[in-house]
């Protein structure tokens, strides 16, 4: 049996509108074309697929129904067959380069990189972490695409997507006696011991929010790992200030810790997606923009900060580098 899919349409469309008339002004066609269809399949199986009644329209036959049937399941296996060719075809493939700040990197990764895994499985994602002048250099340096950043200190040559805004937060042992307050200032923690994420950047940053208040802290302990920091703190051995926060709670094998934002007024931290203003983007690269702006806009990013950190003056205006 010789027919085509054009044939197998027409003559479903007939049916569905029990009309040869109807079938033709659906798709915009004449109504012999419909009539011809129909009459090459009924001449070449020799049974009637339609009975005509006139001025009714048609009414498939019992051979109709059965051969409609079938005629109907090729018709949806084609439709599949040319979307999943459609979906092969249209898919982005390939690998971007993206970089990110240590301390930052195992909270805001894992949620981008599923994200576009879910979405586009044909995309790979080669990370590097470092602090964040070497992840600027190298993207000035076209040695990574892209990377995760913050608004300060940026050169005209960089363009910065804004992802959300972290405002600094006082982390305490569970059981220290300011562990139940709602907010806290430097002035209330100055002279205690701090354990230090000791790294250039936070450094600086940490400094200068003491040197807001005309403060020095009291470093007691330092580490260049955020997580060992905060393992020293939930072990009672001073507090710490970060501005992310890990997206599960964590589990520490001596003590635990509290999170308490600071008042209002201390300088925040805005990250967001930094890449040359010259650079041309991939598909690829921006589908990684693209995803990040996706999860801005749906308030996945605001699980990294403390929502009470949040309140109070605008932090974009008076923004520095991350701890």
């Amino acid at each position: 049996m010789r027919y085509t899919l054009k044939q197998l349409n027409y003559i479903d469309i007939a049916a569905q509108h029990r009309s040869i008339t109807g079938a033709a002004k659906a798709l915009n066609i004449s109504a012999s074309s419909i009539s011809s269809a129909i009459d090459a399949i009924e001449i070449q199986t020799d049974k009637k697929l339609f009975t005509r009644l006139p001025s009714k329209g048609i009414s498939a036959t019992q051979f109709g129904h059965v051969f409609l049937s079938n005629a109907r399941q090729l018709l949806k296996a084609h439709r599949s067959f040319e979307e999943a060719i459609d979906e092969q075809a249209n898919a982005i493939n390939g690998a971007v380069r993206m970089g990110c700040f240590t301390p930052a990197a195992p909270i805001i990764l894992p949620l981008i990189t599923k994200s576009v895994a879910d979405n586009h499985p044909g995309i790979s994602i080669h990370f590097t972490e470092g602090d964040i002048s070497r992840n600027m250099r190298h993207v000035v340096d076209s040695k990574i695409d892209l990377a995760i950043g913050v608004s300060a200190n940026l050169p005209s040559s960089i363009n910065f997507v804004p992802m959300f805004v972290a405002p600094p937060h006082i982390v305490l042992p569970h059981s220290h006696p300011l562990s139940r307050r709602r907010q806290l200032s430097l002035e209330d923690i100055c002279g205690e011991p701090m354990v230090l994420l000791d790294l250039d950047e936070t450094r600086d940053y940490m400094f200068g929010l003491f040197g807001q208040n005309n403060l020095t802290p009291h470093v007691a302990y330092s580490s260049q790992s955020s997580e060992m920091v905060r393992s020293m703190v939930a072990a009672g051995l001073g507090y710490s200030i970060f501005n992310l926060r890990p997206l599960q709670k964590q589990q520490y094998t001596v003590g635990d810790l509290v999170r308490i934002p600071l008042a209002p007024g201390y300088r925040s931290v805005e990250y967001g997606i930094i890449h040359r203003v010259d650079a041309h983007l991939s598909k690829v690269d921006q589908v990684v923009i693209d995803t990040c702006i996706r999860l801005r806009d749906s308030g996945a990013f605001n699980r990294a900060v403390l929502p009470e950190g949040r309140a109070g003056k605008d932090h974009r205006k008076n923004v520095l580098i991350p701890a």
